[in-house]
């Protein structure tokens, strides 16, 4: 997976950087849903490994629930384990631009859970990695954002009528430059491949003439994700 890859290139460069030891099981050796339990358990019980990402999607036979509870809760710094004691990265990532917004752009000093109430959210997409775990992260935190999919029938409208959209799709033109108003936030989670580059959700040469606050690709989202998820990792080490 294009996006995939990318993810897992910025984490060996930062665990590099920080002095993290990275090692990266490639889908070759767990070619099946028994070698990866037997590897992830491994990992598990091995007192020098500090956290485990099993990077999703899985091109591996094995349920969603199933793969959320292999990773021990002490080591599970992806956040996907039933009340996991970290925090999703991704989740904390699109947490911290939010308050980059709020602070530097819009010049306000209120609490960031009391300014985002005032805010109309919209969630585009609910998969597992993205969409869910920041719906259910602003959720935990008494915001209630709107959630739309494939299936949503009044997506311009709701673009329109939002001041944040935290698109996570990973298809081209998801949000048009016709659906946003000039005070949207638009932050671009979601990722695809387009001749052999990574786009976002958005075009942003089509939306960069607007007066609003994007995240670009590349930059943007992926390094703060990587950022939150080598926090967790800190914390996972003095478990």
């Amino acid at each position: 997976d294009p996006s995939s890859e990318a993810y897992v290139k910025q984490k060996q460069k930062v665990g590099l950087e920080i002095g993290a030891r990275v090692t990266l099981i490639r889908q070759q050796i767990t070619d099946n849903r028994k070698q990866l339990i037997n590897i992830v358990k491994k990992l598990n019980s091995d007192p020098l490994v500090h956290g485990i990402i099993i990077q999703r999607p899985v091109p591996i036979d094995i349920s969603k629930e199933e793969l959320d509870l292999l990773v021990i809760p002490t080591k599970d710094v992806d956040g996907f384990y039933p009340n996991s004691p970290f925090a999703p990265p991704i989740a904390s990532a699109v947490l911290k631009i939010l308050e980059y917004v709020k602070k530097e752009l819009q010049n306000n000093p209120k609490p960031l859970k009391d300014w985002l109430e005032k805010q109309k959210i919209l969630v585009i997409g609910r998969g597992e990695t993205a969409g869910k775990p920041i719906a259910e992260t602003l959720q935990k935190m008494e915001i209630n954002p709107t959630i739309a999919h494939s299936k949503t029938v009044n997506m311009q409208e709701l673009c329109f009528a939002s001041d944040i959209i935290i698109t996570c799709v990973g298809r081209r033109d998801v949000v048009r430059r016709q659906m946003i108003n000039n005070q949207t936030i638009l932050i671009g989670v979601g990722l695809h491949q387009e001749n052999g580059k990574l786009k976002t959700d958005y075009n942003q040469e089509e939306i960069s003439d607007r007066e609003i606050f994007f995240t670009p690709v590349p930059g943007g989202v992926g390094p703060v994700n990587v950022a939150c998820l080598f926090e967790n990792l800190i914390f996972a080490t003095l478990n």
